[in-house]
Order: structure tokens, then C-alpha cells, then sequence
């Protein structure tokens, strides 16, 4: 009886220990918000996935973005941007990491990462894109962004006041 009772607190000890592990590896690090020097700041940790995400929105609508410096647009799936009102769209196609796709562009939409705010901005929507929606370089360009020591920060240019001015693209 008292090996069975080892036995059985052994392989709990083992559960629990992959539960933790899993919900560290899944959780992203806090964001850190700072003002240097009169410029407004974030500082986003690398995840344990070595990707950088945000918590944002879409016309008001909550997502997790990933920053990804190679794509062109801000873009969303076809799920989300049912949820999000994005209707109609100019059809185009796009190069991913997973070939070429078609999708649409959607035209003066506001994106919110964090505390960052662009209204004016073209959405991608891609039908077969599952999961985060990802921070693009039309949303990337208005901000000096800088990765150094597992950190990627985000400077506002200026004095920071208007941040949500319209985009050109």
C-alpha cells in the first residue's frame, strides 16, 4: 500500500510540474510602459516562443497581435474580422510565410497595441489566418522600434501627444 501511495504522489508531483512548465512557456511577459527623455515608451519581453506579442484591438475590438516585421499590413483572419466589422475590402494577394494567398484590404480602420493608437489604417484580412492577428509595418512604421537583449521597444516619435492621427496606408 505505501509504494502504491509513493507512486501516486510521484506522478501528481509530475502533472503539476508539466502544468506549470506549460502555463510559463504560454504566458507572455508584462509589457512595460516608461517616459525617457520626454518620449513615451513600451519595452515588450521576448515570450518563450521567441515572439513578441501585444494585447490591442481593432475598432475596439480586443486581439493579441504578434509583432511580425515582415508583413506589410496589419492583418487579422476572416473570424475576427467578422467580429470586428470589417466587411468589405479591396481583394488583393499577398506573399506569407505560406506562400501566396488571396485576401482583401480593409481601408480607415483604427488599431490599437497596448497604449499605441494608429486611426486611418488598411487591415489585411486573410481567410485562412487562425490565431493572433499580426502587427504589421503599415502600424509599425510610426513608431521607432528597436529589439536589443531579448526586449523590442517602441519609442513614439514626438512628443507622444497624438497618437491617434490618421495613417496613409
Amino acid at each position: 500500500m505505501k509504494g502504491h501511495l509513493f507512486w501516486i504522489v510521484v506522478w501528481a508531483g509530475v502533472v503539476l510540474a508539466g502544468y506549470l512548465l506549460t502555463d510559463y512557456l504560454t504566458t507572455p511577459p508584462p509589457v512595460v510602459r516608461s517616459l525617457m527623455r520626454g518620449q513615451q515608451e513600451i519595452a515588450v519581453p521576448v515570450s518563450p516562443d521567441g515572439h513578441y506579442y501585444l494585447a490591442g484591438a481593432v475598432n475596439g475590438v480586443p486581439v493579441r497581435f504578434m509583432v511580425d516585421t515582415g508583413a506589410s499590413y496589419v492583418s487579422v483572419g476572416a473570424a475576427f474580422a467578422r467580429k470586428a466589422g470589417l466587411r468589405e475590402g479591396i481583394p488583393g494577394y499577398f506573399s506569407t510565410a505560406n506562400g501566396r494567398v488571396e485576401g482583401r484590404v480593409v481601408k480607415n480602420q483604427t488599431v490599437r497595441a497596448d497604449a499605441l493608437e494608429i486611426s486611418g489604417l488598411s487591415v489585411a484580412v486573410m481567410p485562412e489566418q487562425a490565431g493572433e492577428a499580426l502587427l504589421g509595418q503599415n502600424f509599425l512604421r510610426h513608431f521607432d522600434v528597436l529589439q536589443s537583449a531579448g526586449t523590442l521597444r517602441f519609442r513614439v516619435r514626438g512628443d507622444g501627444r497624438d497618437l491617434s492621427r490618421p495613417a496613409t496606408q
